[in-house]
């Protein structure tokens, strides 16, 4: 699963998926940050791709208060429709895209139970875009939240990204590796437009040559730096 992920510049927000936004937000996102994601907005032939911020951590609508995000930043793809957090987003058709430069993961080494951060990003530089599931929830005092998590799968096969599985249990037992799932750039308006029949279609990722992984050591997260991936990454 990813609970960290580099967002895009404003500039390359524009540039890569054609959306602005003047909101600042920090670059290096976890639970709890507000990020830019990508909906459909209106209905019919007026539907539209809209960009705004939204929290990290899903808060469904029927929450009875602001609780803070916890495990609703990942929905599993294969149970978000029937997930109490996520059922209400999910039957209401309310996916979006997560635009991201790279997704962060615990890397632990043989033996050790203690991680090293490493990004996964795509080989040939250009961002990614992972799907994911957005609701709104007002509260008493008419006080509005909108928050999104990123939709994973089993990638337990996969040659790349089942490197990024967490130690046994206690128990000895094998932990389950998952990842961001993720869209090729030609899904983008299907998906934004897809049903929840249908949604599955799109629950992929990409192969193990279009895909690279290395160490990205953390160090002071807090910054609101705005700047290209190769350079950001080494502030973290």
């Amino acid at each position: 699963m990813s609970t960290n992920y580099l967002a895009p510049t404003a500039a390359e927000l524009e540039r890569e998926w054609g959306q602005t936004l003047a909101d600042d937000w920090h670059a290096d996102v976890v639970a709890g940050d507000f990020a830019p994601i990508i909906r459909r907005y209106g209905v019919g032939a007026a539907a539209q791709r809209e960009v705004c911020l939204a929290r990290f951590g899903l808060l469904q609508a029927s929450a009875k208060s602001m609780r803070p995000p916890g495990t609703t930043v990942n929905s599993r793809s294969e149970s978000a429709a029937t997930r109490t957090a996520s059922k209400g987003a999910w039957a209401g058709r309310q996916w979006c895209i997560v635009p991201a430069q790279c997704f962060n993961v615990p890397y632990y080494r043989e033996g050790s139970k203690r991680s090293e951060r490493w990004r996964i990003r795509r080989a040939d530089r250009s961002p990614l875009s992972i799907a994911g599931l957005w609701d709104r929830w007002v509260g008493d005092d008419g006080e509005t939240l909108l928050s999104f998590s990123i939709l994973t799968l089993n990638c337990d096969l996969h040659p790349l990204l089942s490197r990024f599985h967490r130690p046994p249990s206690d128990k000895g037992e094998p932990q389950e590796t998952r990842t961001p799932v993720l869209l090729a750039e030609e899904d983008f308006d299907a998906w934004l437009d897809t049903t929840p029949g249908r949604a599955p279609i799109y629950f992929g990722t990409f192969g193990k040559d279009d895909l690279e992984a290395e160490p990205a050591p953390a160090s002071v997260r807090r910054t609101t730096m705005m700047m290209p991936l190769d350079t950001a990454v080494s502030e973290l």
